[in-house]
């Protein structure tokens, strides 16, 4: 837990930026987005909706998974596992993931505040604000990505722990030491039959 947290901390300010910004997002959608008071024969009947519930079930699920890839992009080289490789750039896919999610956040909170349904009044919650911060937060990340990515000192984030590598044998570089230790052994028993036979 100790290599993770400093891992975390050596981790570029972009990096950082979107890891804790899709946490919190992530975290949000399950939080109550909106409220809805209904007015019925004079009594107020007021219901909690987060962002798997009622009308935000699409956006909600979509802004999920974007930032849950957020997430793993990030998150995953920490653990030593290697993150799947696109034609797409680290940024790109932070900035696709984080200005997608702001926008239908915003067009969601847009529709509840110009609400102009008479029976029912929409307000909105800390969780779909929450959301929209933290999904700025990866688009903001992303950004700071592609600059780092243009600067000519730019060192692609070392995993924490490292996969064992992989070696080629069709490789003119790769040495089997193994082989050459058996052949090395081998020889030096051919060499003693050969003493044993001379001296007979």
């Amino acid at each position: 837990m100790k290599r993770l947290h400093h891992s975390v901390k050596n981790l570029s300010r972009s990096r950082q930026t979107v890891l804790f910004g899709s946490l919190i997002a992530l975290f949000s959608v399950l939080m109550p987005w909106h409220t809805i008071g209904i007015v019925q024969l004079g009594a107020d009947n007021v219901h909690n909706y987060n962002g798997f519930q009622d009308q935000n079930l699409i956006i909600g699920l979509i802004v999920f998974l974007l930032m849950l890839g957020s997430l793993l992009l990030v998150g995953l080289p920490l653990l030593g596992m290697r993150s799947p490789r696109t034609a797409w750039k680290d940024s790109s896919l932070l900035l696709f993931a984080g200005g997608q999610s702001v926008l239908l956040v915003f067009v969601l909170m847009v529709m509840y505040m110009t609400s102009f349904a008479r029976v029912s009044s929409y307000d909105l919650r800390l969780g779909i604000y929450l959301t929209l911060i933290g999904a700025a937060l990866v688009f903001i990340g992303g950004y700071l990505l592609r600059i780092e990515e243009n600067s000519p000192g730019h060192v692609r984030q070392d995993p924490l722990v490292r996969p064992p590598r992989q070696h080629n044998l069709h490789d003119p570089n790769y040495l089997d030491l193994s082989n050459r230790e058996s052949g090395g052994a081998d020889a030096e028993n051919s060499k003693e039959d050969a003493r044993m036979k001379l001296d007979i």
